[in-house]
């Protein structure tokens, strides 16, 4: 709770003054401007060098510019511009380097943080937020003159008539105005594939008159997954669908579309022809076949590999999609990578995605010569001049015959035009004719997430064998998905509740509130007193004694001053955050208990709170009692104590990401996968004979300790012995039970296949029932030596005496362990037992993000109050959210609290 408010603190802090200024150097005035994603100098990419060398012509012509078209403004209003030197005056574009705070996009901090660029960048998806949220500036104001300054023919090359609804729309007032201006040209999503593996495989190269069906024909040639060679790259991330959108829109589909009655924008992805798209999508990922070697397979794309862009590069993937831009041929090489329009649908129709990089100026520019400044800028970056530039480079960097046709003929480069690759120029032509913006409406950066839903549900029941095989009777499952997660999207972007329904919710965040504080106080309250010291009859207890304790008190200053600003200041402000629609930049609305009130009735916060609950247990489970374990074997080894300390230590020093990217290679879905190479090989017979080991295990330590009549403990050993061996039967699961058979088929067969393998592959993060575990084993593999290593310094210090008279009373291993170790090492146990938790929750949010970015079901508590408050800018909800989870733990820390009170301290060899 306290690092979430501490983040949203830092959003609500600051002046918001822009990060622009204007100084006096060497008898020049000089304009600072700071520019997101401002052309690094030091790249040496044609591309970049291109764009660069743009940013030096603005730079070396802005005294013109600003002589032409403002210097007699500002002499004449000294008291609004300044009384600077206006006769000599430089630009200097400085590179926004942004903040970074786990992991928020650095412009949203930065524009918190009173430190924004000057001018932003903006994509389709964000543009609704960045508007509504008042980050834009208006560029059609009369009176500033910046796009009303513009020719229609500059206006008419710059802007793709599909992309005006995009930039010109309704700002926070309701008034319509232009908030941002495309550059780089406009940017069609194409189909590009790799040549060579295509010719490996004899497969026809794709072209225009591509369809679905011959996607699929392709892909399954090219997919091999003992080779690691797959058809089609996707992803598996909370954004998947912006893969299945191009299928949507090539059925005929739409995403979104907007009500003109009623001004607002809503989701429509639950049409028949969205089922089609969904249905279609599905099959490429879970198709199911045969392979050469007779082993079963599942789909043609492979989601969850760490290296996909490696694996492109390597040409392991056939085909995938991309925007196409001059940038694009920086990238790739185009004598191996091909290019075509996205296939047809069923239909004839081709919906490819159409969208453009975006520049916009910060609304809180507070001096008017750093925002002019700025718009010239923005104007000059894609002006005819900038765009010759950019084509001479490009044209001399080797990439002429690659870059677009019709600059090439403009600015006298036809013969490079001629040389373009065959079918380059119609590609291109294509994608922006048939072309869609990206959902770009009101509230529109939710759709992606809320879309990938029935993605998910979907590929899930297809990978459990329960769709039907029927046609229609699949289309209808899959509508019936869409049908519930539209309707879901809907509610999210519209926002509407009946007063009905809202009285209900207020009522129940008053009872909630009332409980939190009642629960907070009584921590206190417990609190205070388990730290007190015990009274002594007769003696006068001293309270806080400052006079006696008054250098004690001073010492203590400086850390209780640290803790108070940046612990309990946040925790106070975060308090009346949940209170308001809250806004980075303007008026926040007061909302009342209507932020708490829809947290507590989302049934998506509770599923996130469920899963950080599988997630500590897990955590807890694998990651706490294993190094005691391992602690107890390395000291009875008789030979070797130091390699083998070595060697569990080695992984403690790699970086937690290098730990989750590696392992997330480890987690290949094919045979190729390191686990799943491994897993292969096991027959059924393994897996229960591990199984009955562990249960063995467990009921052998439950035996004595019933023995010795503590039944709880008894009890608690033998149930997790038989959680253990029912782990051990689910992996079997799909060995003995085969698709399509009953409980009583099956058992005939069962002595047959004690001795048969895993079907298939394992997707271990993408499946939900080993997600979640996936996740965990990481930290299981990298935590295991630096744990084992402090309970190895802690049985040193058990003196051997003990040991011994354990053997004359006949004591046994399991009785030294349970009556020995852990009473001697209880305080230690204790300590490391709230570390680990405090650990799991905390570690959560970026370990998560990074393994699955919280798909197939693994998205825990922290990284959805993430998502909500840095995705979607929903800062008042995020901290509710942020309150419910800090008094879900309230328990557990005056628990913890109270037991630390209790703990004694002695060093080795103290009576």
């Amino acid at each position: 709770m306290r690092r979430w408010a501490l983040i949203l603190l830092w959003c609500a802090l600051g002046s918001l003054a822009h990060s622009g200024e204007i100084y006096e150097r060497d008898g020049k005035t000089v304009i600072r401007i700071v520019v997101d994603r401002l052309p690094d100098p030091t790249n040496t990419a044609t591309f970049n060098r291109a764009e660069a060398a743009a940013v030096s012509a603005f730079i070396e012509q802005f005294p013109q510019i600003f002589a032409e078209r403002y210097r007699d403004q500002y002499r004449a209003n000294p008291e609004k511009y300044g009384r600077f030197d206006w006769d000599h005056v430089e630009v200097e574009p400085v590179r926004f380097s942004g903040i970074t705070v786990e992991g928020v996009e650095t412009d949203l901090l930065a524009i918190a943080g009173g430190m924004p660029p000057d001018v932003l960048y903006v994509n389709f998806r964000k543009s609704d937020n960045y508007i509504r949220n008042g980050f834009l500036y208006p560029l059609d104001k009369s009176e500033d003159g910046y796009v009303s300054g513009m020719s229609d023919a500059a206006l008419a090359q710059r802007v793709n008539p599909k992309i005006w609804p995009v930039i010109r729309c309704k700002g926070p007032a309701g008034e319509k105005h232009v908030w941002a201006l495309p550059y780089g040209g406009a940017l069609g999503k194409v189909l590009l594939y790799r040549k060579d593996l295509f010719d490996l495989n004899g497969v026809p190269y794709p072209d225009k008159e591509w369809t679905w069906d011959d996607m699929l024909a392709a892909c399954r040639k090219l997919t091999d997954p003992a080779k690691g060679t797959y058809g089609l790259l996707l992803t598996r991330a909370k954004d998947e669908s912006w893969w299945w959108v191009t299928f949507l829109w090539s059925a005929g589909g739409e995403a979104m579309v907007y009500d003109e009655a009623s001004d607002q924008w809503r989701c429509a992805f639950d049409s028949d022809e969205a089922a089609v798209a969904l249905d279609f999508y599905t099959r490429l990922s879970t198709e199911k076949w045969t392979g050469a070697d007779g082993k079963l397979h599942r789909g043609y794309s492979t989601k969850d590999a760490a290296d996909l862009g490696s694996k492109w590069e390597r040409g392991e993937i056939g085909m995938r999609f991309d925007y196409v831009d001059g940038k694009l041929f920086s990238r790739i090489n185009p004598e191996v990578v091909g290019m075509c329009p996205v296939p047809k649908g069923p239909t004839g129709i081709r919906g490819a995605e159409l969208n453009s990089r975006m520049m916009g100026l910060f609304s809180r520019i507070e001096h008017p010569a750093v925002r002019d400044a700025a718009w010239e800028y923005i104007r000059f970056f894609e002006s005819e001049e900038a765009l010759q530039i950019k084509t001479r480079i490009m044209v001399e960097g080797g990439l002429g015959k690659y870059f677009n046709p019709e600059l090439l003929e403009r600015f006298g480069y036809k013969e490079f035009s001629r040389l373009s690759p065959k079918g380059w120029a119609e590609n291109f032509r294509i994608a922006i004719e048939t072309g869609k913006p990206e959902p770009y409406g009101r509230n529109s950066n939710v759709i992606y997430d809320v879309m990938t839903r029935p993605i998910h549900l979907a590929e899930q029941l297809a990978l459990n064998d329960e769709l039907p095989e029927d046609p229609d009777a699949r289309l209808a499952v899959m509508k019936g998905l869409l049908e519930q997660w539209n309707a879901r999207a809907n509610e999210i972007m519209i926002g509407a509740v009946p007063p009905k329904e809202r009285s209900k919710r207020r009522a129940a965040a008053l009872f909630a509130l009332l409980l939190i504080a009642v629960a907070f106080g009584f921590a206190f309250r417990r609190v205070m007193r388990a730290f007190q010291p015990p009274e002594a009859p007769g003696v006068a207890q001293l309270k806080w004694g400052f006079r006696k304790y008054a250098w004690a008190y001073v010492l203590l200053l400086p850390a209780a001053l640290t803790i108070l600003v940046w612990q309990y200041a946040p925790l106070a402000y975060g308090s009346g955050m949940a209170f308001f629609d809250y806004k980075l930049l303007g008026d926040s609305a007061w909302t009342g208990l209507d932020n708490f009130g829809d947290v507590l009735f989302d049934g998506e916060w509770w599923r996130a709170v469920w899963n950080a609950v599988r997630y500590s247990f897990l955590v807890m489970a694998l990651t706490f009692l294993p190094p005691i374990a391992l602690a107890i074997l390395l000291q009875e080894a008789p030979y070797g104590r130091l390699i083998f300390r070595t060697i569990y230590y080695l992984p403690a020093v790699i970086t937690g990401l290098v730990t989750a990217l590696l392992w997330k290679q480890f987690y290949e879905p094919s045979e190729s996968g390191a686990l799943n190479s491994i897993v292969l090989q096991i027959p059924a017979i393994g897996y229960l004979i591990i199984g009955a080991m562990l249960l063995g295990i467990a009921l052998m330590f439950a035996r004595r300790l019933w023995r010795h009549e503590l039944r709880g403990a008894s009890l608690g050993f033998a149930v997790a012995g038989l959680l253990l061996l029912y782990t051990a039967l689910r992996i079997t699961a799909p060995i003995f039970l085969h698709s399509g058979e009953t409980l009583f088929e099956a058992l005939p067969h069962w002595p047959g296949r004690l001795f048969e393998c895993m079907p298939e592959p394992l997707r271990w993060l993408g499946n939900p029932e080993t997600s979640m575990l996936a996740c965990v084993m990481p930290m299981v593999w990298a935590g295991m030596g630096p744990g084992c290593l402090i309970y190895l310094a802690a049985l040193k210090g058990i003196p051997d005496e003990i040991y011994e008279s354990a053997d004359i009373d006949g004591g046994t291993f399991i009785d030294k362990i349970i009556f020995i170790v852990f009473p001697m090492l209880k305080a230690l146990i204790l300590i490391n037992f709230i570390g680990a938790f405090i650990g799991s929750v905390y570690a959560a949010t970026g370990h998560i993000l990074v393994m699955t970015g919280g798909a197939a079901n693994t998205e825990v508590a922290g990284l959805h109050i993430w998502y909500q408050a840095f995705t979607h800018l929903r800062f008042g909800p995020a901290t509710a959210m942020a309150w419910l989870l800090g008094f879900m733990l309230i328990g557990f820390t005056m628990n913890q609290l109270r037991i630390l009170s209790r703990v004694e301290f002695k060093t080795t060899g103290e009576k």
